[in-house]
């Protein structure tokens, strides 16, 4: 493998200047105090690290913080190079947020603009040889990087028509948004600019990982794997490689190419090939059939297979039948899995309607999702141990797929890999999210800056099995923004070439349902969505009493307060909608919010109003199966410590709804589809039992059973079809006084595999207001 040093550690150094333009400048000598600092990571933990600030995340402390975003910033290390005559050493960085400029021993080596995208800086050239008598061979040298603060971010260059535009319909904004906003010239995480659920906390530092690479007169940048199936019942898979490749000169090379299995057993199968480099950067393609192969499969269908990869290229082996340890140039090691998958339209669709049912190496798969948003405001902390203990929370919740969101992170290489691992689909947006009534620039340079930017987002994450689709973005017309469509539907197809493509979320009957939430529609409206395809839906709630304890100071815990809106709570939604519980369980009129004394009730009361939300809808969607193709809450987690829509706080703790999402995510479900409405004692609930079964697997002589509050009121045997959603019978059973709690069970051979409640006493009894039902219509409308 290649031989590297990396340089995330805390032996680096920090400390601010006054802001400049971004343009070339050194002036670490301004530099008056220096504090220790971590990489990777961030300039405000760096800072709270130091006792400089408070907690930005623990009340309203992130107002305090924002004058950093005024000043700029220099991060510096030492560096010893033990370097043999031969070696190359090139300094790597795989995210700077978000303006930077590269010193080695204080040369500057260049600048650059984007959060996400790779950067690759050669130490020892022949220029910098023939510029100083000192070679970097063997001794000590410092590696400092200039990081511009956000204040220093692009502005958007508005027209005078875009300026009259924006004060015209600025009143149809809720702050933090705004028609043509400055986030609009960047693409940096949208969500820092503040959201609906983030804070406005615009980050910068060495987000990524950074890391010093030595090769010798060969260096590989890049494995990009293409894996198909070549004759499937034989086992054997064609694999393609594109190699990037660094030579310092006209050379022959032998590259070796290793292929094991990485999470099971098979034996090592190995490639040779001869290569004539020229200098310069260069691509070669290599390829060949790989026998015995096993598919990667989402969790649900199969194991998740994953190959090793490793890539050595050794100097020409004419006079040798291998190369030795000697004869090594560079060797590049990565993880690739063998999937096909495709986009097809839904049984019985129109011809013109848009593919929305994912098939995976041929099977259609129905995906049951999430919506994810950055695991942290202050992305530059996030390990694998973060991401692994909440994918493991999605997995265990029977999640097969997350939609990564335009307005988050292009995320660390380790949620890709652990998706790998876990047999998770991945949906992955671009950094385009939330223009409505405006759009994103159009000029060259910003085309050609998506195109760079963008592309290395591809080029980071193509190897990876687990991503199935690219998307636009969120929320955007992508008629109004043909330009940004434009080219990142030709950048997919440069640099990947082998996943569906969709130029916005939502797109061509896909739907975004907030007519519940936002519009304050009756939970029941869920049931009216025919969508193939439900990308965002959810409502808030309270995480539980010890989180807000963490976040909030005492006064702002017995009632609500404005730190509470400052964490995103939207109180009258909230009261609204925790009613229907309250009336079921209290028969209370007013809003438990409004009762200081009852803040635990009402932290419940969001919690079952948001649970009972998502298990009407995702029940509804999956009987639909197979018209509606998948289906995706609103969200699974949160960025920071906030009354949001996840279904699991800040700290990893879940709310109610988590374990609701558990239910209802269940491969093979039962079901009770019964009417929403008000019911007292002695009434009948009539309506019909179904069975979903997700799986390709048919499971003949099953059980299913039904009980009201522990009295079994149903029980039949039947054999359940594979793939397939059907119609049981019909069922009624008698409301009692007090609780009514119907329980459904589905057994096979000693197994539960569904288990499932419906608390009969919740009742929605709010509807959307005309007003409400136009600004949706309109808000769709935009959308196209």
């Amino acid at each position: 493998m290649q031989q590297i040093i990396s340089l995330n550690d805390s032996n680096w150094r920090f400390g601010s200047v006054a802001q400049q333009p971004f343009s070339d400048v050194n002036d670490l000598a301004d530099v008056t105090e220096w504090l220790s600092a971590q990489v990777p990571g961030d300039v405000r933990l760096d800072l709270l690290r130091a006792g400089k600030i408070s907690d930005p995340f623990f009340a309203d402390n992130n107002e305090s913080s924002q004058w950093i975003d005024a000043r700029d910033w220099w991060y510096v290390r030492d560096l010893n190079l033990e370097l043999e005559n031969d070696e190359r050493a090139f300094l790597i960085f795989d995210g700077i947020d978000y303006q930077s400029a590269i010193f080695f021993d204080g040369e500057q080596l260049g600048r650059h603009a984007g959060m996400f995208s790779r950067q690759i800086y050669e130490l020892q050239t022949e220029d910098r040889r023939r510029k100083t008598e000192a070679s970097v061979v063997g001794r000590r040298s410092s590696v400092g990087v200039r990081i511009w603060g956000s204040a220093a971010l692009p502005k958007l260059k508005r027209t005078l028509a875009q300026q009259l535009w924006a004060r015209l319909v600025q009143p149809l904004y809720t702050p933090p948004s705004e028609p043509f906003p400055d986030r609009y010239a960047t693409l940096k995480c949208q969500m820092q600019f503040g959201w609906d659920f983030a804070p406005r906390l615009r980050t910068c530092g060495i987000w990524d990982d950074a890391a010093v690479v030595i090769a010798h007169s060969v260096f590989i940048e890049d494995a990009w794997v293409k894996a198909k199936v070549k004759r499937q019942k034989a086992k054997v898979a064609a694999i393609s490689i594109r190699l990037t490749i660094d030579s310092d000169g006209v050379q022959s090379v032998r590259v070796v190419c290793r292929v094991s299995g990485k999470n099971f057993e098979s034996d090592a199968q190995t490639f040779q090939f001869d290569l004539n480099l020229t200098r310069g950067t260069q691509a070669r393609e290599i390829a060949f059939d790989l026998s015995d192969a096993r598919l990667w499969n989402p969790w649900d269908r199969g194991d998740p297979n994953l190959y090793e990869l490793e890539v050595v290229i050794a100097k020409s082996a004419a006079t040798k039948p291998a190369p030795t340890h000697e004869d090594v140039l560079d060797s590049l090691g990565t993880t690739f899995g063998i999937r096909d998958v495709s986009l097809a339209r839904a049984p019985h669709a129109l011809l013109t309607a848009e593919p929305w049912q994912f098939v995976v190496n041929g099977q259609r798969e129905f995906l049951r999702g999430a919506n994810w948003v950055p695991l942290d405001a202050i992305p530059g902390r996030l390990t694998r141990a973060d991401y692994a203990a909440r994918l493991q929370q999605a997995r265990d919740a029977h999640v097969n797929f997350l939609r990564v969101w335009g307005g988050g992170l292009r995320e660390k290489r380790a949620f890709y890999d652990l998706c790998d691992e876990l047999g998770i689909l991945v949906w992955q947006e671009f950094p385009f999210a939330g223009t409505l009534l405006d759009h994103f620039p159009r000029d060259r340079a910003f085309l050609d800056f998506v195109r760079a930017e963008c592309g290395d987002i591809v080029r980071a994450l193509r190897n990876h099995p687990s991503l199935v689709v690219w998307c636009g973005g969120n929320e955007f017309s992508p008629r109004a923004n043909q330009p940004i469509v434009k080219k990142l539907r030709a950048v997919v197809k440069d640099k990947d070439g082998t996943r569906p493509f969709k130029p916005a979320s939502p797109y061509r009957d896909e739907s975004h349902n907030w007519r519940v939430w936002h519009r304050s529609a009756n939970l029941r409206d869920y049931r009216d969505d025919a969508t193939p395809f439900l990308s965002e839906f959810g409502l808030q709630s309270l995480p539980n009493l010890e989180a807000l304890k963490r976040f909030l100071p005492t006064d702002a815990l017995t009632a609500p307060h404005a730190l509470w809106k400052y964490h995103r709570a939207e109180l009258k939604k909230l009261g609204r909608y925790a009613r229907g519980e309250e009336r079921g369980a209290r028969k209370s009129s007013a809003p438990l919010a409004s009762r200081p004394s009852r803040v635990e009730e009402f932290i419940d009361a969001t919690q079952r109003a948001q649970a009972f939300g998502l298990q009407i809808a995702i029940e509804h969607l999956r009987r639909r199966k197979p018209q509606t193709t998948g289906v995706a809450v609103w969200q699974f987690n949160d960025c920071w410590p906030s009354i949001s829509w996840s279904v699991v706080d800040y700290y990893g703790t879940p709310k109610r709804a988590y374990a609701e999402l558990k239910k209802v995510y269940a491969p093979i479900l039962a079901s009770f589809d019964y009417a929403l409405i008000p019911r007292r004692a002695g009434d009948t609930v009539r309506g019909d039992l179904w069975i979903v079964n997700d799986l390709r697997v048919a499971c003949p002589h099953a059980e299913l059973r039904a009980d009201l509050n522990g009295l079994q009121v149903f029980a039949r045997t039947l054999d359940i079809e594979p793939d397939s959603a059907m119609r049981v019978d019909a069922l009624a059973v008698t409301l009692g006084d007090g609780e009514n709690i119907l329980r459904l069970q589905v057994i096979w051979r000693d197994q539960t595999l569904s288990d499932n409640e419906y608390d009969l006493n919740f009742c929605d009894e709010g509807e959307i207001s005309w007003l409400g039902k136009l600004i949706a219509t309109v808000a769709k409308r935009l959308m196209k």
